[in-house]
């Protein structure tokens, strides 16, 4: 009998004819799959199969009687007839016409093989709709049918979704056959689905079973990648099944699936389904109300992106421990998502009712999904590495994941907080941070987010309503937490990293280090407090006086954490570090840091000890430039004890003995110090801003002969053009000068004269620093001088004055020549800063490097301040450079001195003023370098 005279009888035969022959005939259907060229003939082949012999199969014999052979012969059935088409569409010409002959026949040959698809795809519909049917369906019964099934879905998706460029014009004719193509094999893997959904995979399933379960897993995660952008309720059906898959059987899988192509596959979607997402968002808000296209689109895809979040978050939970080589792309989507979401700066403009839709279904995912990740050594690495390569954007989410990571680390094991807070680094490991170091790098990288600033929701307060918060106070908040939740272990690390930072030059994260260290200090024993004091005190009293960053940080902690201590513990410190022996240190120390028995005895000290020095300098005849360092420091602890005495905030100021010394001293150095030479000596320049600082303290308790001197003294300063600081000085004490009144008299006069020309001077300065601060100062005293009269010879410029008017009036200031206060303005200022810092430190590693290739470095002689007319005093002049023979006899004389020094100091006990001499030795040296 023929093939097609068996295919013609076949169809008159009923099921017990099919039961009866079918050992006979169902062989010969099979070997007709493989033994026929004609596509057609071989399609119905095997529908004869499915529909006349399928069901007289036993279940569990199903496998080896037909689908093990068949099923092969059934693919490459399928196969040859993709590869047909293909052939049939190269073939045409792309000049040909599809109205053409051979256009017509392009498109008869196309149909006839979409049509042997659809029945090869409709007789495997019905093959897995009867292993649906059976109770318990094992894997080994279905091993041929799934994977042919999954091979015709692939390979149909793959064809469709290429269609409209492979078909080219032929495409409008068959359209419609291929949309009848594409839901045939939707329809297939649905059933299919429903197949592999009841299959069992038991913990002692065989090796054979746990490969079929895996090769499904990754034929439906090609699916998913296939259909990926063609069919969106399709991309979600697969991966919904995929991940119930994976989480079903996830015992037994384990140990034998890459979750990682499957992992970064969903990180992708998130990605791009929330890019699009935000895109939406950030159109016209009022068209997405009206309920056009976009609103629906953005509905949409915030449900499909939320979609594949919760995918994502099960499977890391599922499979911690075995996502292979997917950590950086699950890092990556993190920082992502964060960067597109306000209060990012790179993300787009949003209403705040999207904002926060997308926040509560996106975002709310992440921390969840750290919290599986914190023992990830890769995770960890990514987030602490010292060398990350991110784009500039993605710094302020990292941030927020470190964060996140240091609130969810006091729940973890010790094990856990020692990966992060004391990483053990071995040699194959790429270099990182603890914790704590990262995010202070990290937050040295938020320059902009800080000053702007960026600003996100504080911590829930028990009976206070939520309230946003500066970027700066979250990080400070959660640093406190952490450092509260830290073991004893860990705590040296936490003091080293606060130390580090405070000495740091990046001010933001010395300000944050200073106040997590007063935290720790405010919260722990009161003997921590004062350990870490006296730590600080003499590490002060070891570096030389000076006004770096570094220098004033550490005074700054100081002093905010002298009133933490205990009375004793300050009673103590008082006793060690006297204000007569460490002067340096008060500086900074006001007295009303101390309890208040303490404050007189602080104040009397200091005052006597700055009076002293300053007569004693005063008695000196060679007033050098060498002696105004200790004249300085002596007018630095006068005003910290003056302007603490005369703060009207202060609740209890520092009782103070009468000012008659003190008032005296500042009278005389009025008639002998002189701002001529501050340009050109940054001594000189710091010595006379601390003596117009402090005179602005006295300015009430001065006599008017002595307060018209001041005045004209200033004046006369201005005209030389003395650097920005010292204007600012003058700035301050004229917002003190409204207080100041005089009796009716010639001096009253000269006085109200000075005030005019002094204020007219500065308003108009070409610095916008001293003239906002001279419109700040006069604004004060416009309000508080009974010497109206004057205002308006202050404001004899139009412009000045209508500035003036409006400054008063707090009308904003304005100008073309100012750039906007944006993020790409500061970024360009960080930018600025930057290369600062970098020119500096190669500046200082340069000097470094050739003070150490010279021997013996030549230092010039003290120079000799100049006087001026009003200065009887001094000499006239600066003293002439000696030749340099000179310079070289003073040096050599030096050498000899010094290498006395040390023979007597290693032979004997030096006296008590013998450190003290030496420091001021120093001081004086490093200030003949600075000027040379």
């Amino acid at each position: 009998m023929s093939q097609n005279g068996l295919l013609h009888d076949l169809e008159g035969w009923g099921p017990d004819t099919c039961a009866e022959k079918l050992h006979t005939i169902l062989p010969k259907l099979i070997a007709g799959l493989s033994g026929d060229k004609d596509t057609r003939k071989q399609s119905a082949y095997f529908s004869a199969v499915c529909k006349k012999f399928l069901a007289h199969v036993d279940i569990n014999d199903v496998e080896v009687v037909i689908y093990a052979d068949a099923m092969p012969k059934v693919c490459d059935v399928f196969d040859r007839c993709l590869t047909a088409i293909s052939e049939l569409l190269a073939q045409q010409s792309p000049t040909t016409s599809s109205q053409s002959s051979q256009g017509t026949r392009t498109k008869e040959g196309v149909t006839n093989h979409i049509q042997v698809l659809d029945e090869l795809i409709g007789s495997l519909e019905q093959c897995v709709i009867h292993a649906v049917r059976t109770d318990q369906p094992r894997v080994l019964d279905s091993h041929s049918l799934v994977a042919t099934a999954l091979h015709v879905i692939k390979e149909t998706f793959s064809h469709c979704k290429e269609s409209h460029e492979s078909y080219g014009k032929v495409f409008p004719l068959v359209s419609e056959s291929l949309s009848c193509l594409f839901k045939k094999a939707y329809s297939l893997q649905k059933v299919l689905m429903g197949l592999i959904d009841k299959l069992q995979l038991p913990s002692d399933s065989s090796e054979e079973d746990v490969t079929d379960m895996v090769s499904m897993c990754q034929a439906f995660h090609t699916i998913g990648c296939t259909v990926s952008g063609v069919d969106a309720s399709l991309l979600v059906t697969t991966w919904k099944f995929l991940a119930k898959q994976l989480t079903k059987h996830k015992e037994v899988l384990k140990n034998h699936v890459d979750m990682a192509p499957l992992v970064k596959t969903l990180c992708s979607e998130v990605g791009s389904n929330c890019k699009y997402c935000v895109e939406l968002a950030s159109k016209d808000a009022t068209d997405r109300q009206n309920g056009c296209g976009d609103q629906k689109s953005y509905t949409r895809t915030l449900k499909i992106c939320r979609f594949f979040m919760q995918c994502l978050m099960c499977l890391v939970k599922d499979y911690n421990g075995y996502l292979g080589s997917c950590i950086k792309e699950i890092f990556q989507v993190i920082l992502e998502m964060q960067s597109l979401l306000p209060p990012s700066l790179s993300a787009p403009p949003l209403s705040s009712a999207a904002t926060e839709e997308m926040k509560a279904t996106l975002l709310v995912g992440i921390e969840p999904m750290i919290q599986h990740l914190l023992d990830n050594r890769d995770f960890i690495q990514l987030v602490t590495a010292q060398n990350k390569d991110l784009p500039s954007q993605h710094n302020f989410p990292l941030c927020l994941v470190q964060l996140m990571v240091m609130d969810l680390l006091p729940k973890c094991s010790d094990e856990q907080k020692d990966q992060w807070v004391s990483p053990k680094i071995y040699p194959e490991d790429e270099p990182r941070d603890s914790i704590l170091v990262s995010l202070f790098n990290t937050l040295k990288k938020c320059y902009t987010e800080l000053t702007l600033p960026v600003y996100l929701p504080g911590v829930m307060c028990n009976g206070m309503p939520q309230r946003d918060v500066s970027l700066y106070e979250h990080v400070c908040t959660h640093l406190c937490g952490f450092a509260a939740s830290l073991p004893a272990r860990h705590f040296p690390l936490l003091e080293t990293c606060l130390l580090d930072n405070v000495l740091g030059t990046n001010l933001h994260c010395a300000l944050a280090a200073t106040d997590v260290w007063c935290f720790v200090a405010r919260y722990g024993t009161a003997e921590l407090c004062e350990q870490h004091v006296h730590l600080l005190t003499k590490l002060l009293c070891q570096l030389s006086n000076s006004c770096s960053c570094q220098h004033l940080q550490l005074h700054l902690l100081l002093r905010r954490l002298v009133p933490l201590m205990a009375e004793p513990h300050q009673e103590k410190f008082v006793q060690t570090y006297p204000p007569a022996q460490h002067p340096s240190l008060w500086v900074h120390l006001p007295p009303v840091a101390f309890v208040p028995k303490l404050r007189g005895r602080i104040s009397a000290e200091s005052v006597s000890y700055a009076t002293f020095v300053c007569q004693k300098w005063l008695g000196l005849r060679g007033k050098t430039l060498g002696t105004l360092p200790d004249l300085h420091l002596a007018l630095s602890v006068l005003c910290n004890v003056y302007s603490a005495s005369g703060r009207q905030t202060s609740p209890h100021p520092p009782p103070l003995q009468s000012s008659a010394p003190v008032l005296h001293t500042v009278s005389r150095l009025w008639d002998v110090l002189s701002a001529s030479e501050a340009g050109k000596h940054r001594v000189v320049e710091v010595v006379a801003v601390k003596l117009v600082e402090l005179t602005g303290y006295l300015l009430g308790q001065l006599v008017p002969e002595d307060i018209i001197k001041v005045f004209s003294r200033v004046s006369q300063w201005l005209k030389t053009s003395p650097p920005q600081s010292v204007k600012l000085s003058i700035t301050k004490l004229l917002s003190r000068a409204g207080k100041v009144t005089l009796p009716p008299s010639p001096q009253q006069n000269q006085l109200q004269e000075l005030l005019a020309h002094l204020f007219s001077t500065l308003l108009q300065d070409n610095s916008w620093v001293v003239h906002h601060h001279a419109l700040e100062a006069f604004s004060t005293f416009a309000e508080e001088t009974p010497y109206e009269s004057i205002l308006p010879k202050c404001l004899q410029n139009e412009n000045v004055k209508s500035r003036a008017m409006d400054f008063i009036k707090g009308v904003p200031f304005s100008s073309s020549d100012i750039p906007p206060w944006t993020a790409e303005t500061i970024a360009q200022q960080q930018t600025s800063i930057d290369d600062f810092q970098e020119k500096r430190r190669s500046n200082i590693s340069s000097g470094l490097e050739e003070m150490q290739s010279v021997e013996s470095p030549e230092q010039p002689s003290a120079k000799r301040v100049k006087q001026d007319a009003h200065s009887p005093t001094l000499t006239n002049g600066d003293s002439v450079h000696p030749a340099e023979e000179d310079f070289r006899s003073i040096i050599d004389s030096l050498n000899k001195d010094i290498g006395k020094l040390e023979e007597f100091s290693a032979c004997k006990t030096p006296p008590e003023w013998y450190k003290k001499e030496l420091k001021s030795l120093h001081q004086r040296l490093g200030l003949l370098l600075e000027d040379s």
